[in-house]
């Protein structure tokens, strides 16, 4: 009986913590340079068309926030100062960052350059109750690398996630598993991961704000309303999910975007732009031996308004031909709604290492051939470069230039989150 007892105590542990640095880059800059200690700082392009990469707190009080476009920056703060990007070296604090974790906790999931899921149940006898653990980390975050953080704790991930970003900034709130449903009840449908603005606004159209009102609706008409997800929210609105660290495929997307000094206006460019952007997404799964179950489209007009659209794949892939059809499916529903595009990206998400095999529906018939074809042009690029090989459909005499910091990057390799 005592043994019984004591595994029911501790799955009820809040052992799930999510951790997430503050203003990341912009902290970085801010601890590098004293001097900007206390001032409106953002990291990003300072171009015509730049955008923010990341706020600092005080900037965040005039409402400056991240992928805002950096001319509505400057009017909302005229003192503002605006540091370029330095990537490879928020990379190598990130890597500082995720050490200093695992010196303290076994089981960490880093989702992201800045946050990261740790278990800490088995943390328990070394370091006392997960408030202790969450305090300790953030402590030797705070002395060893100077850097703001902030951490929630739950008994589910997706609850974790969520106290993180009440205790913000430069904060810790654990929820005990008795008081999830309370600590829900008030807070807007929004904070759940996967209630997007559609959602929300079907919703709203019954009523429903906040994710107490959510938790009063019926399963079925919630399943209206949020498809195949609508079990799972609702057991994350009703405080019984218990989902902890997920598998651990430290590349949890993959993708690449670029910014166009000149819009794209003609339905033909665009289609050869997301081409061209699906096949190198692709390529990078292969090199990396991932498969992707899901792919996301994002799109910005030259009045800085974003949309992001994303699918979930029947079956795992790294096809290119199979990313575009569906990256290209998305911006057809979208073209409408958007005749200028400024910006555009493609992300393969949900990664999983590739096992070897594939599913029987990309062995047959022109999955087949577009399988072939593309390990064939593996091989090209491999031997004699990436300009080396293209699709024909994507050949132009010239590419009109990319601006910003991130568009040059990704116009270089895609970039992992």
């Amino acid at each position: 009986m005592q043994a019984a007892r004591t595994g029911e105590d501790r799955t009820e542990i809040p052992g799930i913590l999510h951790l997430d640095m503050d203003a990341f880059f912009a902290s970085i800059e801010v601890r590098d340079d004293p001097a900007l200690q206390g001032r409106r700082v953002v990291v990003g392009g300072a171009g015509a068309r730049g955008v923010v990469a990341a706020a600092s707190y005080p900037a965040r009080e005039r409402g400056i926030r991240s992928a805002m476009p950096m001319s509505t920056a400057r009017r909302l703060a005229p003192d503002l100062v605006i540091v370029p990007p330095r990537i490879d070296h928020y990379r190598r604090v990130s890597a500082q960052v995720m050490e200093l974790l695992h010196t303290v906790v076994a089981e960490v999931e880093q989702i992201s350059v800045d946050e990261a899921f740790l278990d800490v149940r088995g943390a328990q006898r070394l370091f006392g109750p997960p408030e202790q653990v969450a305090a300790l980390l953030r402590q030797r975050i705070r002395e060893e690398l100077g850097l703001p953080s902030s951490v929630g704790g739950s008994v589910s991930r997706a609850v974790a996630k969520i106290a993180s970003a009440q205790a913000k900034p430069d904060g810790l709130l654990i929820v005990p598993a008795q008081r999830t449903a309370a600590f829900l009840a008030p807070l807007p449908v929004g904070v759940i991961s996967g209630v997007g603005p559609r959602a929300q606004a079907g919703l709203e159209k019954l009523g429903v704000r906040t994710i107490g009102q959510l938790r009063e609706l019926p399963l079925s008409t919630l399943a209206r309303v949020l498809g195949p997800r609508a079990p799972k929210i609702a057991r994350i609105a009703d405080g019984t999910d218990r989902t902890g660290l997920g598998r651990r495929v430290r590349d949890r997307s993959l993708g690449t975007e670029r910014t166009w000094d000149e819009d794209l206006t003609d339905p033909a460019e665009v289609r050869r732009r997301l081409t061209v952007m699906a096949d190198d997404v692709a390529r990078d799964l292969r090199r990396r031996g991932l498969i992707a179950r899901g792919t996301v489209l994002k799109l910005r007009s030259p009045d800085g308004t974003t949309i992001t659209r994303s699918v979930t794949l029947e079956q795992p892939t790294a096809s290119g031909e199979r990313l575009r059809e569906h990256v290209v499916a998305l911006w057809e529903r979208e073209r409408a709604s958007m005749p200028r595009v400024r910006l555009a990206g493609v992300r393969a998400t949900h990664l999983e290492r590739h096992a070897g095999g594939l599913a029987q529906s990309e062995l047959t018939g022109r999955s087949a051939g577009w399988h072939e074809l593309e390990a064939a042009m593996d091989q090209a690029v491999e031997r004699f470069g990436r300009s080396s090989l293209a699709r024909g459909s994507t050949v132009t005499p010239a590419d009109p230039p990319a601006s910003g910091h991130g568009s040059q990057r990704s116009a270089e390799r895609p970039k992992l989150d």
